[in-house]
């Protein structure tokens, strides 16, 4: 995966392969529609910086604009509620 992509409705469970940090965006929270899940997993085992993942435009990841996620071979899963994405 490279930086600069932008999940969509289709995907469900997103490995994230590669070796450097990168960033990517989720798609919107009101185009996913609540209850949408997404899993975010790092297929890495030797990467050398972080995953930032980045909400769209006026939507959050818990309050804020951006997650991030590193350490050794992460993951995150979030649930949408039609108007922002959640961590669980």
């Amino acid at each position: 995966t490279a930086s600069g992509v932008t999940s969509s409705n289709e995907n469900y469970i997103l490995g994230i392969g590669g070796s450097g940090a990168l960033e990517f965006r989720i798609h919107s929270a009101s185009t996913a529609g609540s209850g949408a899940i997404l899993l975010v997993k790092d297929e890495s085992a030797s990467r050398s910086g972080p995953i930032t993942i980045s909400a769209s435009s006026g939507d959050t990841i818990d309050g804020d604009p951006s997650y991030e996620i590193s350490g050794s071979s992460p993951a995150i899963s979030l649930y949408s509620n039609g108007a922002n994405w959640f961590v669980f």
